[in-house]
């Protein structure tokens, strides 16, 4: 049986686990506590969520092994770049004025790294090597290893979700090049397709179940984070509601623009369909909605992770991480 290896995933509601021992793959799903992180998955208070972490550890009997957490776009930037041939010592140098629109202050407070994508019909070696480049914080990452250390874990690996994406395409996409995830999250609907070892779309939609929970929590007149279990719970018909559809409709019709912009820019492109993934993925009347508007097929995650059933949506991001270990 192969090493043990840990991955997990902050998002703003709840926080995702995936346990993989040899082929076996197992997904957590843990609410959070209210104001434990903010809207991108943040942390406001990062000891109170070393303790939450180290609770989660003990009562769901998280086996040792290295761990790896995935970085939400808000905490990393992470995109397709081409790079001149160079030394890896003048590549590192280089990087950072790669994200010159995303760095703050002093090149040195952030952590930059890169993987050499193969090559690929159309690239033009002239112009340099592709490579999928990103770059974060040296505090933010300095400090996610010391609330781990607290809980009693080994963070190893830190990365943006769409390496995780790739490592799980590469690991379980069974010889397929492309691929759409639709992540339907709490704060925002995010839509990222993966080509064989590279990201060739990515666009993030101001809609997700916040505005579902709002609306949800001015029917009943409870506030919005008790309303989000009566969302998933279906309690008193509440996704029958007029203003529910609507919300839906509109997430499915901002899908169906990227997916047509993306479609018209590669027009090689050849979706088969795509993986719902996220808290949003288990609603149903949302799925329907993405699936009449878009008119392509609603492709199971499970497909991906099929140890992981129906927790397979959730723990994407986890599972991913979790895969670069060696």
């Amino acid at each position: 049986m192969g090493k043990t290896r840990l991955g997990f995933d902050i998002g703003s509601s709840s926080l995702k686990i995936a346990v993989l021992r040899g082929s076996e793959t197992r997904i957590e799903e843990v609410r959070l506590p209210e104001n434990m992180v903010d809207g991108t998955g943040a942390m406001i208070l990062p000891h109170a969520f070393a303790q939450f972490l180290k609770q989660a550890k003990k009562e769901l009997s998280l086996p040792r092994g290295e761990a790896a957490l995935a970085l939400p776009p808000s905490q990393v930037i992470c995109r397709l770049v081409t790079m001149p041939r160079m030394t890896t010592e003048q590549l590192l140098l280089n990087l950072p004025y790669e994200f010159s629109d995303f760095i703050q202050g002093v090149a040195d407070q952030y952590h930059c790294d890169y993987a050499v994508c193969a090559p690929a019909e159309g690239d033009d070696e002239a112009q340099g090597v592709p490579m999928m480049a990103a770059a974060a914080a040296k505090q933010t990452l300095a400090e996610y290893t010391r609330i781990f250390a607290q809980a009693g874990l080994r963070l190893k690996r830190v990365l943006p979700q769409e390496m995780a994406l790739i490592q799980l395409c590469q690991a379980r996409g069974a010889g397929a090049d492309e691929f759409c995830f639709v992540d339907l999250g709490h704060q925002f609907t995010r839509i990222t397709v993966v080509w064989r070892d590279r990201i060739q779309a990515t666009r993030q939609i101001a809609l997700g179940g916040r505005n579902l929970d709002t609306i949800v929590a001015g029917e009943l007149g409870v506030d919005p984070f008790l309303s989000n279990t009566y969302k998933t719970t279906n309690f008193q018909n509440v996704l029958t509601l007029p203003a529910v559809a609507e919300v839906c409709e509109r997430i499915a019709v901002e899908i169906l623009k990227v997916i047509n912009f993306y479609q018209f820019t590669y027009r090689s492109s050849n979706l088969n369909g795509v993986y719902l993934v996220g808290g949003g993925a288990e609603l149903e009347l949302l799925r329907q909605s993405i699936e009449s508007t878009v008119g392509l097929p609603l492709l199971d995650p499970a497909d991906l992770l099929p140890e992981a059933g129906q927790s397979a949506s959730a723990g994407v991001f986890a599972a991913g991480a979790a895969m670069g270990g060696k």
